[in-house]
């Protein structure tokens, strides 16, 4: 209940304060492919790939801001079971520095809420927590393209990683 709070409080206050922090002409939308992989102990991981919408902007040259919308592309399967994420939804704040105005690594921290669907004995579970990662976007013009790891989600039972690539076009 804590986590959901903080990352309730977390999302708002970026949205609200981004607005009005964003400088002009330095947003962006785009689409991620996502690689998921769901780990639980004493199970084959389960890797479904998945796509989301991506809007964000600058708050200043070393931050930016960014919300993420997704779902799957497909499922994975293994004996007896399959995973599908529903819905994904994330608020990311992202740290980094620029170099030569082209590669913008950075950490990114955040909160991720993520609608599962298992199947076999059919379950819909939603989850969510702080997430945290690394990432580098590369600018060409008002082109970028980026790669980022990110552990959406820690639990005990479980931890949901994200490998994504992605574009987007800055505005």
């Amino acid at each position: 209940m804590k986590k959901a709070i903080i990352g309730t409080a977390l999302a708002s206050g970026l949205l609200l304060a981004g607005q009005n922090a964003i400088a002009e002409d330095s947003g962006y939308i785009g689409l991620q492919y996502n690689m998921y992989t769901l780990s639980v102990s004493g199970v084959d991981d389960l890797e479904p790939d998945g796509l989301a919408l991506k809007l964000g902007g600058n708050l200043n040259d070393n931050f930016q801001i960014e919300t993420r919308l997704g779902r799957s592309l497909s499922d994975d399967n293994i004996p007896e079971a399959a995973l599908k994420i529903d819905d994904y939804i994330g608020f990311y704040l992202k740290g980094g520095m620029d170099f030569a105005n082209i590669v913008f690594p950075y950490i990114a921290v955040g909160y991720t809420k993520v609608d599962f669907e298992f199947y076999g004995d059919p379950v819909a579970q939603t989850e969510s927590d702080i997430s945290y990662g690394v990432g580098a976007d590369a600018h060409f013009g008002p082109f970028q393209v980026g790669v980022e790891w990110m552990m959406l989600q820690d639990k005990t039972d479980y931890e949901l990683e994200n490998l994504a690539v992605s574009a987007a076009w800055r505005f």
